[in-house]
């Protein structure tokens, strides 16, 4: 289940989005704001901002997924899910408005333009949907404190943030497509918490293909229109790839041994890898061998005090 209402992480991140959208459109502050923090970009320089949009896209964040599918299948088909929400957020959007982009109301020598030359259908950012979405599953589906969460979060302000200093988006666009993002990631726990679909079956084995071949596509695409970013492009790809393959093989086998289990086990117990069911039994196995040697001990220990009972009987 996705974090409780109750939770400061369930509702503040889109009610700050929310009360941003409003501050912007109420004071129409939207272009003053784009080109301050533009222009206050420029000291971190262009490479950092490339790499940290480049987190944002759709196909990366599917990428990053995938190597959950085996070891936590429940985040793997919420963001899945998030995906598809987020997806229909920001593009269901774009074909209402179409607000053109900064390059096609200033003047290219008036603000710092890094990335592609875009010039329509800015609002929202689909890049700030994508990272705030892939925050969120992680930020509200893993249970207990968690002191990265708000180092995740940081991180995905700054994806979208990205945006804006490489000069292909709105301070608007960005908040929106945040509110969106997180709308996406719990809504997606919320979908997979009442479905529970597992990974190990022929659904789990479909998406698993898809998105080994989105993240194979990443070797060779450049879709993200940014040469720079290319190595680490195909870095990420090539990790994920390799650790994605190996989970779904190490998913197949799990499949294969779990094929005459009993009827009725749960979902996601038979995902769980083998060294878990070995620790336990060596717990068990070691909790039993401490017990009997208490049972033993205590026993000895009876037996020598009626011992000691009797002699101080036959000594009276």
């Amino acid at each position: 289940m996705p974090a409780s209402l109750r939770s400061p992480w369930a509702w503040l991140p889109p009610a700050a989005a929310l009360v941003l959208v409003a501050a912007i459109l109420a004071t129409g502050s939207n272009r003053a704001l784009f080109l301050w923090l533009n222009h206050g970009g420029h000291a971190v320089g262009d490479l950092v901002w490339f790499h940290l949009t480049m987190l944002g896209d759709g196909a990366m964040a599917l990428a990053l997924v995938l190597p959950c599918i085996r070891r936590a299948p429940r985040l793997f088909w919420a963001a899945l899910l998030a995906a598809v929400v987020a997806g229909l957020w920001t593009q269901g959007t774009k074909q209402v408005i179409d607000v053109p982009r900064p390059l096609s109301v200033f003047a290219p020598g008036a603000f710092h333009l890094a990335g592609p030359a875009y010039r329509h259908v800015s609002f929202p950012s689909g890049h700030a949907a994508a990272a705030f979405a892939l925050a969120g599953i992680w930020i509200l589906g893993v249970e207990g404190r968690r002191p990265w969460r708000g180092l995740l979060f940081v991180l995905a302000g700054l994806v979208g943030l990205s945006r804006i200093m490489i000069g292909v988006h709105w301070p608007l666009d960005v908040v929106w497509g945040m509110a969106g993002g997180w709308l996406g990631a719990w809504s997606g726990l919320a979908l997979q918490a009442r479905w529970r679909w597992p990974t190990a079956g022929r659904g789990g084995r479909l998406a698993g293909a898809v998105l080994l071949a989105v993240t194979a596509s990443l070797l060779v695409s450049r879709h993200i229109g940014i040469p720079a970013v290319m190595p680490a492009q195909r870095l990420v790809a090539a990790v994920c790839l390799a650790w994605g393959a190996w989970e779904i093989r190490c998913l197949g086998r799990m499949r294969g041994a779990g094929a005459l289990a009993p009827r009725g086990t749960a979902p996601y117990a038979a995902q769980a890898p083998p060294w878990r069911a070995a620790l336990a039994r060596a717990v068990g196995m070691a909790r039993a061998w401490w017990a009997g040697r208490l049972g033993v001990a205590r026993l000895v220990q009876r037996v020598q005090r009626d011992q000691r009972d009797q002699q101080r009987r036959n000594d009276g």
